[in-house]
């Protein structure tokens, strides 16, 4: 696909997605009016189809009158799974996990069998009296739970906590626990998730937490060498990540006479790695531009460490890792202001870095790298925001939740860390702990 196409696809999709302006009502309106007719329809596939429709328009937070709408319908149907919108979303997240399977492949060869221990790690061994602890990271995962496992069976011995890896917790991946019974807990630091979590009065509860929350400060040392790169973007190559319109802004700062040296580190997604580097030819910066893709975690880091700001673009996330992996390697960051819902992360302050409006981009790059001497990423990471300090909080929660029920915890949990392709032990060696819990849960494959 040319360039041009590129880019007008990406725009046009930015602004339905984004950008509606006074339509935003109008269009939520309609669409809930809609979807709320067919949600009640005695056909459980016409019901499951509107009320995915509806947990999606929720998520793109057009109106807070519907969204409110939308979370009120959906506690209603996990109240009655009798009244054709509970009939409907159990329809719905069968669906979803019969999809997932079907679909499912591993980007890494990875078999069913072979998630665990990866995307699926206990963190804490079951005992007779005691539960276990899993951590289920990425959100494609999670009807997987459902499709290959007997959930049911593993929610009797362990606790699970999901780690997700996009916002916007009205999502059937992550409500279709809600079909155990025994209590689920959500990371998110999200306050709308969290409202939409806690409004549902489910088993569903919000552990405050995030995915980059667990990145292994051990990876990303500091930088001992000259900072040689400019700016640096770790993110797939992907519309989501608006590339184009890092490009234009760098564009813009070479005719006013700032040729910047920028490394691109990604992999395929809805782009290839030649798309990228013709939008740059395009923006006429391809000879200001390297691109490196599927690297290790080590290159990345090298790179990070050669790196003076890095800048994350996108409208819509979840918790980036890749920002947290460029603070440790004391680089500080620009954030588009808004990312998401809006909410301002505590950890983009004047230590690590700083929220930059669109328009504003150019001049916040040539600005952060001039100064970029008062910020002190690293430190303020590994003061606020480690794995260890992650696993003491989530330990903290899950322990006061036990014994408010009246469970027994008698054990802490170990230490765990997450990166694009897997979640690992920090120390290595904790592996052999949960070999027992392993053959559990392999046991529970359909």
């Amino acid at each position: 696909m040319s360039p041009q196409r590129v880019i007008a696809r990406a725009a046009a999709r930015e602004w339905v997605t984004h950008d509606l302006g006074s339509m935003r009502e109008v269009t939520a309106r309609s669409v809930y009016a809609a979807g709320r007719i067919a949600a009640r329809s005695r056909n459980s596939d016409r019901s499951a189809a509107a009320l995915k429709l509806l947990l999606r328009l929720h998520s793109g937070a057009l109106s807070p009158h519907v969204d409110r709408q939308i979370t009120e319908l959906t506690a209603a149907a996990l109240a009655d799974p009798s009244s054709p919108e509970g009939s409907g979303l159990r329809q719905l997240f069968n669906q979803v996990a019969t999809d997932a399977v079907r679909g499912f492949k591993d980007p890494n060869g990875r078999t069913r069998t072979t998630l665990l221990g990866a995307r699926v790690l206990v963190v804490k061994a079951a005992k007779p009296t005691e539960r276990g602890v899993i951590v289920v990271d990425y959100s494609y995962v999670f009807p997987l739970m459902l499709g290959l496992f007997d959930l049911a069976r593993i929610a009797e011995r362990y606790t699970i906590v999901l780690e997700p890896s996009w916002a916007g917790a009205s999502n059937p991946d992550i409500l279709l626990f809600t079909q155990i019974s025994p209590l689920v807990y959500v990371q998110t630091i999200e306050p709308r998730d969290r409202d939409f979590l806690k409004a549902l009065d489910s088993n569903l509860r919000v552990v405050p937490l995030a995915a980059n929350w667990w990145v292994d400060p051990r990876l990303a040392p500091p930088s001992g060498s000259a900072r040689d790169i400019d700016v640096i973007m770790v993110a797939a190559w992907a519309d989501i990540k608006r590339h184009w319109r890092v490009f234009k802004a760098l564009a813009e700062l070479k005719r006013r006479g700032h040729r910047l040296k920028v490394a691109l580190v990604g992999y395929r997604y809805d782009r290839t790695r030649e798309e990228i580097e013709a939008l740059a030819e395009h923006f006429g910066i391809r000879d200001q531009i390297e691109t490196h893709e599927r690297i290790t975690q080590e290159e990345v880091s090298a790179l990070l460490a050669r790196s003076k700001v890095h800048v994350l673009w996108s409208r819509r996330e979840c918790a980036n890792r890749a920002i947290v992996e460029a603070m440790l390697a004391d680089v500080p960051v620009i954030v588009r202001d808004g990312l998401t819902f809006g909410y301002k992360y505590p950890y983009i302050n004047d230590q690590t870095g700083r929220f930059v409006k669109e328009a504003d981009l150019g001049n916040a790059i040539v600005e952060m790298i001039s100064s970029r001497q008062q910020y002190h990423p690293r430190e303020w990471v590994l003061q606020h925001m480690t794995c260890e300090r992650a696993t003491a909080l989530l330990e903290q929660h899950l322990r006061t939740e036990a014994q408010s029920a009246g469970e027994p915890w008698t054990e802490g949990l170990v230490v765990k860390t997450s990166t694009l392709d897997t979640q690992r032990y920090f120390h290595p060696e904790d592996r052999q702990r949960f070999a027992l819990d392993y053959q559990f849960l392999e046991s529970c494959l359909k």
